[in-house]
């Protein structure tokens, strides 16, 4: 009689089809590919049939492997959450969250809210991991993701993330000595400006409210573009045009007097980052304990 497969077998299985590649699933589960063709070629001769039809080029799954995915993933998911229960029992939850996020995020949150949430729940591993393109978390294998809403996928759950929180124009007192204020938003065009670029390759429209409530955008002029705000904040500190950054960011250099604000009396759109997941029945301990912490950090006004 044939042994039963392996719990860490069936875990490799499910994430060589999550990714639709070997590669890729042992660049996520910081293994070998080989040892994951090792663990699927044993995980089939212990079961007895073929699960996945591979070469070099391409992979699929075999009609039986496809019977067996569709009849294991609610048996896995149902073991997950038996363990992962065990966790109301423990003094300090255990296990892991896997969050996904542009890179402005951990500049602007990563001291106040995930050092934080660390030194609070110790035995909770936090995986961070960023990205300026629009993914698919499940897809990926994110627990959560953080982003603007209007990047959140309907299906999803989501709560804010963090302050409400404005961008605004800075230049280096240099820069200003050399050319001067600029004495409204529509003004900006006549300066020498630091651009950002999307990964979609568009150029970001800088934002303010105007006198009549609606929101305004400036096509802006410049010699840089670049695809973060360190960068711009670092080129504006050169004094290589005006940047436009989230406040938060240059709070240091506005008090230390590297940079000075512009345009002061103007108004700015402000808006709230949004951490998501999915919608299920159930969500796993570490997760929820992280949402849940999140929530008391937003209603303390951090």
């Amino acid at each position: 009689m044939k042994k039963f497969p392996d719990l860490q077998q069936i875990e490799t299985f499910l994430a060589i089809v999550r990714n639709g590649s070997f590669r890729k699933a042992a660049k996520e589960l910081n293994l070998s590919p080989s040892s994951l063709t090792n663990t699927i070629t044993n995980l089939e001769d212990k079961l007895g049939v073929r699960l996945l039809n591979r070469s070099t080029r391409s992979l699929s799954l075999t009609v039986i492997g496809e019977e067996f995915l569709n009849n294991v993933i609610p048996v896995f998911d149902d073991y997950t959450r038996i363990i992962d229960n065990l966790n109301h029992h423990k003094e300090k939850p255990e296990g892991s969250v896997k969050v996904n996020m542009p890179r402005v995020v951990v500049d602007l949150f990563f001291q106040d809210y995930f050092i934080k949430f660390k030194e609070t729940y110790p035995d909770i591993t936090l995986e961070i991991f960023t990205t300026d393109s629009r993914i698919n978390i499940l897809d990926l294998g994110f627990d959560a993701g953080i982003r603007y809403i209007q990047d959140v996928s309907k299906d999803m759950i989501a709560i804010p993330f963090g302050p409400k929180l404005s961008v605004i124009p800075v230049a280096s007192p240099s820069f200003v000595s050399k050319f001067g204020f600029p004495s409204s938003p529509k003004e900006l065009i006549n300066f020498r400006c630091i651009n950002r670029c999307f990964p979609s390759g568009s150029i970001y429209k800088w934002e303010f409210i105007a006198a009549q409530g609606y929101i305004t955008e400036i096509s802006v002029n410049g010699d840089l573009v670049v695809d973060s705000d360190t960068a711009m904040i670092q080129a504006a500190e050169a004094g290589l045009g005006i940047a436009f950054v989230y406040e938060h960011l240059v709070r240091k250099q506005l008090k230390e007097g590297i940079l000075v604000r512009l345009l002061p009396n103007d108004n700015y759109p402000a808006d709230n980052f949004y951490i998501y997941y999915p919608s299920r029945k159930h969500i796993p301990i570490p997760l929820r304990t992280f949402i849940t912490w999140v929530m008391s950090m937003n209603k303390n006004g951090l």
